[in-house]
């Protein structure tokens, strides 16, 4: 039976232990999700509670989906705003580089940076989940549905 991690602990440290920088922590304790529905709501809990404790990994996938989620779910703005409004919302490249981020960490295709054992793996890692929360507050903005 094989241990988790592998030979040598390959699993420890997956996460980088680095919660999210105090300037990204404070602009997502400042938002307001008053606008949400229950689904982001869930999700933006998990996405405050794991930028906290460091576990850049989930804070990246969770920021994705949160774009996904506030796109889609009724009863938050996807119910209210038309087409235009998320056409517009968020820096294209910058959603684009959550979406591939993301889809790099859970559909392992090969090598993700951050996840190969690098030395500079915990730096890396909370560097991405900072750039994934900001890709989303600054999303959120654009849609008008965050609190500044």
């Amino acid at each position: 039976m094989a241990r988790l991690g592998g030979k040598s602990g390959a699993m420890s440290g997956a996460n980088s232990g680095v919660p999210a920088a105090p300037r990204i922590l404070a602009r997502l304790a400042r938002y307001d999700a008053g606008d949400l529905g229950p689904h982001a709501l869930a999700l933006l809990a998990e996405l405050k509670g794991a930028a906290a404790s460091g576990q850049s990994i989930s804070v990246i996938i969770l920021a994705a989906a949160l774009v996904d989620v506030v796109q889609n779910e009724d009863a938050g703005p996807a119910g209210y705003l038309d087409g235009m409004a998320f056409a517009y919302a968020g820096n294209k490249k910058t959603l684009g580089w959550l979406r591939g981020r993301r889809n790099g960490i859970l559909h392992h295709e090969g090598p993700v940076d951050g996840l190969m054992g690098e030395p500079d793996r915990a730096r890396w890692l909370a560097n991405d989940a900072d750039h994934a929360i900001t890709a989303l507050l600054d999303f959120l903005e654009d849609l008008d549905v965050a609190g500044g």
